[in-house]
């Protein structure tokens, strides 16, 4: 069976234990409210998390990461609070923001194919 809402792999778990989504109570049918569903794991990215993670740790402060994985708006966004706070908001993001992506917590590229590890 896989997850509602992120499309994990959760066997026969009545909650996800990747994203939390309680499944509905005749989720082994694949069906919620009498409707049928159909999911799919989303195909992987050749983007790596690594590589993404890494970028945004050394070069964040560019948004370079961002742009790696496809997020152009927030990339932009990075280099003008970089521009406005002298770098150092923009470093600290980037940072912050490498962190993150190495962790996990994002999951996906901009076209929603799961990151390589």
């Amino acid at each position: 069976m896989f997850c509602r809402k992120c499309g994990a792999n959760i066997g026969d778990e009545q909650k996800c234990p990747y994203c939390g989504m309680e499944q509905a109570e005749n989720a082994n049918n694949n069906q919620y409210t009498g409707v049928q569903y159909t999911y799919s794991t989303p195909p992987k990215s050749d983007k790596s998390r690594l590589v993404a993670g890494l970028l945004q740790l050394f070069v964040g402060f560019l948004g370079i990461g961002r742009f790696y994985l496809g997020f152009a708006g927030i990339g932009v966004l990075q280099i003008a609070v970089s521009f406005f706070t002298c770098g150092i908001g923009g470093a600290i993001w980037g940072f912050v923001d490498g962190i993150m992506i190495l962790s996990g917590s994002v999951k996906f590229d901009s076209h929603g194919n799961w990151l390589t590890d």
